[in-house]
């Protein structure tokens, strides 16, 4: 039975059982006892039912961060196999050149060694070379000296190109070995994630059946409304302390460098960041590009159900697409929140902040700094969407706006 039903007969069984206290107290007192053990028990269904469907979001909860763990660990493992076959494939280029090289010394010596033999084979040369003038002739000697260092020379530089032919054959090895292990290794978390999927629909189901009733669906939409309004100024109040203590430091360290170095104080990148988040969003203008490309399934203002309507835009997207900011700022927030799935929260100054939210994963920490256009996280359908997609708002001192006027 619904959380709704319980909560409706409860409401009838006590006003009928106020009706006999008051109008019948004698005649029916075999019905009150009754009622009262009928409502007595209403009240420990609703305490039960509550407590299953907060089981149920916990259980989701913790499901949908393994999902955005392992994706995690699969983007890593995916990055690490990318860049062991860049590797691979400039160390095979490398092995072509020394092989290429190795022929080429090979040859070089080769005739080398063949001029040397006809010549010391040649009896009219033979005699001059060994005629009592040449022995003695300085420049016999120069001449051979040369012709056995050049020799020697050839011979070292064909040692070393093997040396360093065997070394990055070697080296190719080890590293087919490893992608070997990278490639197991991403197998086993595919196979994690399709698992985490499984069971997650599982869950899923079970949350959707206890919310069939629309006053069920009512009382969840405005309880996951409320927590994210109480989840947000809470990070805002902590981002606000955070960059408080930042810009405080900033402000010593500038104030440091300039009288020790008797000249202005050039900040760096992530300093200069710093300065650019307290700017705000601005008036909308159409000024940011959109998080995420794709088509507007619900609309800002628009009815979600009942009198709860849309408070930001639910952009279609294939699960895996990134998430980009539309501006520069601060993380605030980067968890799961019941009805959100898996959120990020962006403050950029001015009490303005943008809301990403149903992510299959996310790619940031709190407290980082973020520029316009960076990957914040991955589209999904947590929190118990049917399908992937991104919910994203603009609140502008704690009201949400309608964020298409920002957006190009």
């Amino acid at each position: 039975m619904l959380l709704s039903f319980y909560q409706k007969k409860f409401q009838i069984l006590t006003a009928l059982s106020g009706v006999l206290l008051c109008v019948l107290p004698s005649a029916h007192a075999n019905d009150l006892s009754k009622i009262q053990q009928q409502i007595k028990q209403t009240e420990q269904q609703i305490a039960q039912q509550k407590r299953e469907q907060s089981k149920l979001q916990s259980t989701l909860k913790t499901q949908e961060n393994r999902i955005n763990n392992v994706i995690n660990d699969l983007r890593k493992t995916e990055a690490e196999i990318r860049e062991s076959n860049k590797i691979i494939a400039e160390t095979d280029k490398q092995i072509t050149q020394l092989e290429k090289q190795e022929k080429a010394q090979k040859e070089k010596l080769a005739k080398q060694l063949d001029s040397a033999y006809r010549a010391n084979n040649n009896p009219a040369l033979l005699e001059q070379l060994l005629s009592e003038e040449a022995k003695n002739a300085e420049r016999m000697k120069v001449y051979y000296a040369h012709m056995n260092k050049a020799r020697l020379a050839l011979i070292d530089d064909l040692k070393k190109t093997q040396e360093q032919l065997a070394q990055n054959k070697a080296f190719i090895q080890e590293q087919q070995k490893a992608q070997q292990a990278q490639l197991n290794e991403q197998k086993k978390q595919q196979r994690e994630l399709q698992s985490a999927k499984n069971e997650r629909e599982k869950t899923l189901n079970q949350i959707n059946r206890t919310l069939q009733k629309d006053e069920n669906r009512l009382a969840t939409l405005r309880a996951n409304e409320n927590a994210l309004r109480q989840e947000i100024q809470r990070a805002e109040r902590a981002a606000r302390e955070q960059e408080k203590r930042e810009r405080e430091a900033y402000a010593q360290k500038k104030a440091n460098e300039e009288k020790k170095n008797n000249r202005p104080y050039q900040p760096t990148a992530q300093e200069q960041q710093l300065l650019r988040t307290a700017g705000g969003l601005g008036q909308p203008r159409k000024q940011y590009r959109y998080p995420v490309s794709g088509k507007i399934l619900n609309s800002y203002g628009s009815t979600q159900a009942g009198e709860v309507r849309w408070k930001g835009i639910v952009i279609g997207a294939s699960a895996g697409t990134p998430v980009s900011a539309i501006a520069d700022g601060r993380v605030i927030l980067a968890s799961w929140l019941q009805g959100y799935g898996l959120v990020v929260a962006i403050e950029h100054g001015k009490g303005d902040i943008s809301l990403y939210g149903y992510n299959q994963s996310v790619a940031v920490r709190v407290g980082n700094l973020v520029r316009a256009g960076q990957k914040i996280a991955e589209v999904g359908n947590s929190g118990g969407q049917g399908r992937s997609s991104l919910f994203f708002q603009i609140t502008r001192q704690g009201n949400p706006v309608n964020p298409v006027g920002w957006l190009k």
